[in-house]
């Protein structure tokens, strides 16, 4: 007797390869293309209604169409009707041609759902029925409904399941010991899509597994190179562990742009060891203890043994008012001033919610309630931050980790001097004089001083000083215990010079350039020889790209008696003049070196010094700065600058709001903050009070970057053609209005226009060589481009993506990123669309444009889609609109959620490189 089979009929209908119909185990021919294609188109939409106009556009090309399509369609519909009954039907509805069919009739369906079933059973039934999943696959599915080499959008959703299939029955198969079925699936897969780093990450270990390490670290440089030369990005965080574990080596570093002191770390090893462990384990931690103690140091070397994002902010020359501002440009969100609508601590909250990251509060104790408000609001929210905060006190915050500095030990040892605290000391006294100790008084001098000073790093710092000089160590009128403080007593014994010149650094907002010591401290030549002295005297620290940084504990010490003074009054316009000479210097280097602009992001402390100096003392001063830092930040934003660069523009004072170069840089903030109405006044205002041809070309440039950005194509092309028509327009303000009148002609279609002022923008930006310029008319030139060859199109957006990332160009980076990402989702490249998108919603989340994200969110979301089910994706996106009470609000936790869908699937991607140089200046 025959055994009769328990298991599922064959599908009626199969799509997973070329289109096959079966009854009963017998197939059904359908020999006509256009009947195939409705049908086809038919099944990906099924139990959905598909529209008459989309059917006929899926079933003919623009040039093959009947001349009479629509009866054409009803035709085959027709015949399909009766071919497919009485299994399915086929019925018009209001929302378009229906195909109602039992869903276990269709291999795709049967494919999901073992997918699916497979993620909740143990290793070797998934195997199983992974396998048998995989096993209903005959070719690439759906390819009745390519169409230029593009796949339908259902089509590549089948084909990132069957991806994700494979690389969950290699992990199953890892675990079940079957390491070279695994690995022959994973480098199959890699092989056909070189970018999917889940799959690099599982092949490693099988190859590893195999005794072919070498090979596994071939495959991840294979995949770094691609991923540099493709999109200009670097891999996951999880990809970059796996290596490690693999090779036991380390992965190329993470670049951080921390500017470190030039003395050894010494005398906390185990407080390190300690506070490395903590930045893992513990989400709030504070590290205490007197000024002097060595906390902001212990910190920075701890954030040098993690690959963590990391952002430091300096505190303790805040206000209160201020923490929350300066927290939030630190990470990167752009602040939108005094004024800001938005609650910036929400905005700052929602923006951190969800991710790993380090955020150290440096300096605390002057701002006390208004950190531990934030801290609290922070933790609330943000599960995956860790907050580090450096105080003399602690917060008092329920779950807070407390780690105490004290002294630097000097017992333990025979030999105080070969104590920690001893260490250091001979340490810094060899840096004052490399000889030391030169003989047993040197030595005895040293542990005499030891002995009677309190050990507080700072202290020993001054401590050297005095022990290579023998001064006042055995001085019998001294006490036989010194103060606590040995910085205001080495204060105290400057001359009236030294003391002059350390008030006069007060006035710099954080590190200071030496050069820049000169023209702020006193003429040049007198100025030399007591640095020397204050950082020989430990008053000053050397860094080690030639600035000087001043101890908290000491610039208190120096304000105390340079406050308030005349001299404090002249130092600052110094100050302020040497701000406006090195931006001005600064705006006159060529573009395509970034120097100017890497030079105003190390100075930004400085400029936001000497403008909240000038704005009240010096208006005129302060807008000639606004505008230099608006000639500086076209495309590429410093957020720490917006809200002055808006406040500046904002403020009723004539000779703030009246000066064209500061109310065109007031409109470009506007812009770059998500205001573009506010922009357009601005702007408009510029333009208006602009007498010179410089000043009317920064105002109409900014004009067009409004309406292009309010999607104003009427206006955006007459206001470039005057722009091209106004004398003595430089080549660069040529380019980008030839890159505008490219886009406007792309946003209607015209493709050839398009085309012409794309090459024209190329043009210009190269006989000018500015790199903003450049890269703009490369997203003009690949957005033209996407109009007639999207493969073409999406290479050329890469490279203009990877030129803003050179240039800085943070806007033009997302613009291309967003346009990028949906590119490579319509030619099926969803792997790498996902990372894109993941680095674009956080660019646009950062600088707050609504529209802008909202546009990369719903190509996030068609990311999300072409993984699973499209339901899930609206599910997920009405959830977030029914908790949240705004609208901005719900686009946030949209995007959000969005990318930690992708993360999930796709793997994480890299921390924006800005987390990293923001904190520079900071620290």
């Amino acid at each position: 007797m025959a055994r009769v089979s328990k298991g599922p009929p064959p599908p009626f209908v199969s799509v997973l390869g070329p289109l096959r119909l079966s009854r009963r185990g017998v197939e059904q021919p359908i020999n006509d293309r256009a009947m195939r294609a409705v049908l086809s188109a038919l099944v990906a939409d099924v139990n959905r209604g598909v529209p008459a106009d989309a059917l006929v556009g899926l079933v003919w090309a623009a040039d093959e169409r009947p001349a009479h399509p629509v009866d054409a369609l009803d035709a085959r519909i027709s015949r399909l009707r009766t071919l497919l009954a009485p299994e399915a039907d086929i019925a018009w509805t209001a929302s378009g041609c229906v195909l109602t069919l039992d869903p276990e009739l269709l291999d795709s369906v049967r494919f999901e759902r073992m997918v699916e079933a497979a993620r909740w059973c143990p290793a070797r039934e998934a195997v199983s029925i992974l396998e048998r999943a995989l096993a209903l696959w005959r070719d690439d599915p759906l390819p009745d409904l390519r169409r230029d080499g593009i796949d339908h959008a259902e089509a590549t959703r089948l084909r990132q399941l069957r991806a994700l299939a494979v690389e969950s029955l290699a992990a199953h198969e890892l675990e079940l010991g079957r390491v070279e079925h695994a690995a022959g699936r994973l480098l199959s897969l890699l092989s056909a899509e070189p970018l999917r780093e889940r799959a690099c990450a599982h092949a490693m270990w099988a190859l590893h597994r195999l005794g072919m390490t070498d090979d596994a670290a071939a495959c991840y440089d294979q995949l770094v190179e691609r991923l540099a030369d493709e999109l200009g990005e670097g891999p996951s965080t999880e990809l970059r562990e796996t290596y490690r574990a693999v090779t036991g080596r380390e992965p190329a570093p993470v670049t951080r742009a921390v500017r470190a002191l030039g003395t050894t770390f010494m005398g906390r090893g185990h407080e390190l060891a300690r506070l490395s462990t903590m930045f893992h384990r513990d989400r709030l931690v504070t590290v205490t203890g007197a000024a002097g103690c060595g906390k902001t140091r212990l910190v920075l070397e701890a954030l040098s043994t993690t690959e963590l994002p990391t952002t430091v902010v300096r505190l303790s020359t805040s206000d209160p008012a201020e923490v929350v501002d300066r927290v939030a440009t630190a990470v990167g969100l752009h602040a939108r001033g005094p004024g800001d609508a938005d609650d910036l601590a929400g905005v700052l909250t929602e923006y951190l919610c969800g991710r790993r990251h380090v955020l150290v509060l440096d300096g605390c104790e002057r701002v006390l309630t208004a950190a531990r408000t934030l801290v609290r609001r922070l933790r609330a929210r943000c599960q995956h931050v860790t907050v580090v905060v450096t105080s003399r006190v602690r917060l008092g915050l329920a779950g807070e980790c407390v780690l105490p500095l004290g002294p630097l030990a000097r017992d333990g040892v025979r030999d105080v001097l070969e104590s920690r605290a001893g260490t250091l000391l001979r340490d810094r006294a060899c840096r004052i004089r490399p000889d030391y100790p030169r003989d047993a008084a040197d030595a005895e001098a040293g542990r005499t001083a030891l002995h009677r000073a309190e050990c507080l790093p700072l202290n020993i710092e001054v401590l050297a000083a005095r022990v290579v000089d023998a001064d006042g160590v055995d001085d019998p009128a001294e006490s036989q215990a010194w103060p606590t403080d040995l910085a205001e007593g080495a204060c105290a014994r400057l001359t009236a010079a030294h003391r002059d010149v350390l008030g006069a650094l007060t006035v710099f907002g954080g590190d200071i350039p030496r050069e820049a010591a000169e023209a702020v401290a006193g003429s040049e030549g007198a100025v030399g020889d007591p640095l020397a002295e204050l950082a020989r005297a430990g008053l000053l620290s050397p860094t080690t790209d030639s600035h000087l940084r001043m101890p908290d504990l000491v610039r208190r010490h120096a304000l105390g008696w340079f406050a308030g003074t005349e001299a404090e009054h002249k130092a600052r316009q110094r100050h302020a003049l040497w701000c406006v000479d090195a931006l001005t210097a600064a705006s006159a280097t060529p573009d395509d070196d970034l120097s100017g602009f890497r030079r105003l992001d190390r100075m930004q402390d400085d400029v936001r010094a000497a403008l909240r100096w000038a704005v009240v003392e010096q208006p005129a001063l302060a807008a000639d700065l606004t505008g230099l830092i608006g000639s500086l930040t076209r495309y590429r934003p410093v957020p720490s600058l917006l809200s002055w660069q808006l406040a500046v523009a904002r403020d009723p004072d004539p000779r703030l709001s009246r000066h064209p170069l500061a109310a065109a840089s007031g409109a470009d903030a506007a812009l770059r903050c998500g205001l573009p109405e506010e922009g357009l006044r601005l702007a408009a205002r510029a333009a208006e009070l602009a007498t010179t041809p410089h000043q009317r070309c920064a105002a109409v440039h900014t004009l067009i970057s409004v309406y292009h950005d309010l999607g104003d194509t009427d206006r955006t092309a007459t206001v470039c053609h005057e722009l091209l028509a106004l004398p003595e327009v430089p080549d660069h303000c040529r380019a980008d209005a030839h890159a505008f009148l490219s886009l406007v002609a792309t946003r209607v279609g015209h493709h050839h226009e398009a085309r012409r002022n794309a090459e024209l923008a190329t043009r210009f930006a190269r006989e000018c060589s500015p790199g903003r310029s450049i890269a703009l008319a490369a997203y003009a030139e690949g957005r033209a481009a996407l109009l007639t060859d999207l493969g073409r199109g999406a290479d050329l957006l890469a490279r203009a993506r990877v030129r803003a990332k050179a240039a800085a160009a943070t806007w033009i980076t997302a613009s291309a990123g967003t346009v990028l990402a949906e590119a490579l989702l319509t030619l099926g490249r969803v792997p790498e669309a996902a990372k894109l998108a993941q680095l674009t919603l956080d660019d646009w989340q950062r600088m707050r444009a609504p529209r802008q994200l909202r546009a990369c969110v719903d190509v996030a979301a068609r990311c999300v889609a072409s993984t699973g089910e499209r339901s899930g994706v609206h599910a997920l996106v009405h959830a977030q609109q029914e908790r949240s009470t705004s609208e901005n609000l719900a686009l946030a936790r949209t995007a959000r959620a969005v990318a930690g869908a992708l993360a999930a699937t796709f793997g994480s991607a890299r921390p924006h490189p800005h987390l990293e140089e923001r904190s520079r200046d900071d620290v």
